[in-house]
């Protein structure tokens, strides 16, 4: 399969990303088992984990533009392979962190980590080099798969091999995703062809990240799209960082169990975008599907707020999955579509910063209210779905020329 390479490099951005849920729960909301002091406050606690959560989408916000342009510049693989060194050099750092009790050393780690995450930016590129418009959204799709993938493995491989009763301690999964990394590495020095038809000249800005969040939202064939984006974003980012402690607290979950819940919902992303939203991929336009996949999350999560038993919370995910799936294919299609093909790479990471800055936002300064209001999570998320909805909507009824370029 010519693109499994480069859906492996997706899978293990994913699963560094969800590899810390788990672990971060336990290692700064737990005053037993953690690496604060016991006495630390709860607020203080909250938001050191929003703080960390947050650290690694900051990276990604600035490293996505650049890794973008670099690759127009040099070339996909060459900093696909650049972007997987660094990631074991960061997660072995976190390793040390955890062994050594160092907030400090694992705010590094988590920075330099999504930076070297912010790869996905070259994985959808390499999408649009090899893809004809009809094959972008299935094959955005088989990213997303890659990523749910990930986001199986990544907290449940956290959750069990930080678990001392399986011989595990909360420094191991770090150990265990830069042996990925290394492994992943060597397959795409041999399996992965370079794809950029030709080099650009592109200026390269390490503050690109904030000049193209401000270019992002003055262009108008996209900013509609963008800040649709940045608001779900927000909230669905909101959801997933802070969702454990909303399980340690109203369901009472412990780190395995919190665990479970990660891969169950991973396991329903990668069904649903691998397989389940193809027919409706091929059946109906980015923009039908985008807006019913945000009305369909507002309407399916309030039931997480009713519900007190495990079982329950389990059987809700499948619906939830269902409709995020549906959510980033379509829009990085439409991203795409409304995109000049010479740009692919600056645009393409210019959306990918969004999406991050919007959910590192959520988490940089509201940990410690989540600590005090646990339902949060959930609420806030509703709230951001609608209004995205909103956003969506007034675009394509006042707006019908963005719409109509995808046409």
């Amino acid at each position: 399969m010519r693109f499994l390479p480069l859906l492996i490099t997706v899978f293990i951005d994913s699963l560094g990303f969800g590899l810390v849920f788990p672990i971060f729960s336990a290692l700064i909301m737990n005053p037993e088992q953690g690496i604060l002091p016991f006495d630390t406050a709860l607020t203080m606690r909250g938001w050191i984990f929003g703080l960390l959560i947050s650290s690694f989408c900051i990276g990604q916000f600035f490293g996505g533009p650049v890794l973008g342009t670099l690759s127009d510049r040099l070339g996909r693989k060459k900093i696909l392979l650049l972007t997987l060194a660094l990631a074991v050099f960061t997660y072995s750092l976190a390793g040390v962190g955890v062994i050594a009790k160092s907030v400090w050393l694992l705010l590094v780690a988590r920075i330099a980590g999504g930076w070297a995450a912010a790869n996905w930016t070259i994985a959808q590129t390499i999408i649009v080099d090899q893809s004809t418009e009809e094959e972008k959204p299935k094959n955005f799709g088989l990213l997303g798969m890659a990523w749910g993938t990930g986001f199986i493995i990544g907290p449940f491989l956290g959750g069990k091999l930080s678990d001392p009763s399986w011989g595990g301690n909360l420094a191991l999964p770090f150990w265990i995703a830069a042996a990925i990394c290394l492994v992943n590495a060597g397959m795409l020095i041999f399996q992965l062809k370079e794809t950029l038809p030709t080099n650009q000249m592109a200026k390269i800005s390490w503050l690109a990240g904030v000049h193209h969040l401000k270019k992002a939202f003055t262009t108008p064939k996209l900013r509609s799209i963008f800040l649709m984006m940045f608001i779900f974003c927000f909230g669905w980012g909101f959801f997933t960082e802070f969702c454990p402690i909303f399980l340690i607290e109203h369901l009472h979950f412990e780190l395995p169990q919190v665990a479970n819940f990660f891969a169950w919902i991973g396991i329903w992303v990668a069904f649903c975008q691998g397989l389940l939203i193809r027919p409706f991929l091929k059946r109906f336009k980015p923009q039908v599907l985008l807006p019913c996949s945000l009305l369909g999350l507002a309407l399916v999560m309030p039931l997480m707020l009713f519900v007190h038993e495990a079982w329950g919370m389990f059987a809700v995910i499948p619906f939830i999955a269902f409709f995020d799936a549906m959510i980033f294919p379509n829009a990085s299609t439409l991203v795409s579509n409304l995109s000049d093909k010479e740009a692919q790479g600056e645009v393409l990471g210019i959306h990918n910063s969004i999406q991050w800055a919007a959910i590192g936002f959520a988490p940089l300064f509201t940990g410690s209210a989540v600590a005090l209001v646990p339902h949060l999570p959930i609420t806030v998320a509703i709230a951001a779905m609608l209004i995205a909805l909103g956003v969506f909507m007034r675009a394509f009824r006042k707006k019908k020329a963005v719409m109509e370029e995808v046409e």
